[in-house]
């Protein structure tokens, strides 16, 4: 296998190095890996997008995303999957219409299963980003629980989106610590989880709400109070030593208190963190 991932380095490689546009270490995809034991932990950093999933990364033409597809495709082979512990998606902060997307059709598409993938990760929005880190662009649309569904040994999920209803029919026996960004719709994920008894070894979550980079959100588009008092008395956050971090919530400081009496054996830690905005934006907003 790490003859294969050293093979797959250098078609990347060729693929992105033209006379035209050379390969820089600025935005040419990158795959970088390590073995642990017999296993191999992946690194990509690199544009997500994939354009037409059904095409397989050796037919694409040029100036396409090969970099992403390739290793996509690496990992559709079963048994380079079976050694897989880690799985990282990183980038910079880049996109279109201030969307970084991240697409995984290739995976979901394909009968591929994970049997040892401990920890899967997607580049998160960073507070200063001027493209929002998404799944499936902004309609995640139950690709997370498709995912994770061929991953039954996963411990650790880092993702940029809320996953669906889906992802909660799926017992997650292992899954030890989320972090989760809503992104732009927060499918109602905390009320999911409270509803939940899908999670027996969970005892970290950090959960950001909604961001209000672009455009102006409600207070429906954020979890209730009532809501988060059920979620600190639920199955879900049942862990004696439960670790919880919430950020960008518009719950006042009164309510804050209230949700930590109501639990108070779980580790509450709140982060007052709002995403920026272009000055511009708002002028316009402003003289309408």
């Amino acid at each position: 296998m790490i003859n294969k991932l050293l093979e797959l380095q250098q078609n990347i490689y060729n693929y992105h190095n033209t006379e035209e546009d050379s390969y820089s270490l600025d935005y040419s995809p990158q795959v970088s890996f390590f073995p642990i034991g017999d296993m191999v932990s992946i690194y990509y950093h690199g544009p997500g997008y994939d354009d037409d999933p059904s095409i397989k990364a050796t037919d694409l033409d040029e100036d396409y995303n090969y970099g992403f597809c390739a290793l996509l495709d690496f990992l559709t082979n079963q048994e380079y999957a079976d050694r897989v512990i880690s799985l990282v998606f990183d980038s910079y902060d880049e996109g279109a219409n201030g969307v970084n997307e991240w697409c995984f059709d290739r995976l979901t598409n394909s009968d591929v299963i994970f049997p040892n993938l401990q920890e899967f990760k997607v580049r998160l929005t960073n507070l200063g980003d001027h493209n929002i880190s998404a799944i499936n662009y902004l309609e995640e649309d139950g690709t997370i629980a498709k995912l994770v569904s061929k991953m039954p040994t996963l411990r650790r999920l880092t993702v940029p989106a809320a996953p669906d209803g889906t992802f909660f029919e799926i017992e997650h026996t292992e899954l030890q610590n989320m972090i989760i960004q809503a992104g732009s719709d927060s499918q109602d994920f905390l009320k999911n989880l409270a509803e939940s008894n899908n999670f027996p070894a969970l005892y970290s979550l950090d959960y950001a709400e909604p961001l209000n980079q672009f455009d102006d959100l409600t207070d429906n588009d954020y979890t209730s109070f009532e809501t988060f008092i059920k979620l600190f008395n639920s199955k879900a956050f049942s862990h004696k030593h439960f670790h919880f971090k919430l950020r960008n919530s518009i719950l006042t400081k009164d309510q804050l208190f209230e949700i930590q009496k109501s639990n108070s054996n779980i580790q509450f830690l709140y982060i007052n963190s709002q995403a920026g905005k272009y000055i511009s934006h708002m002028i316009k907003k402003n003289d309408r």
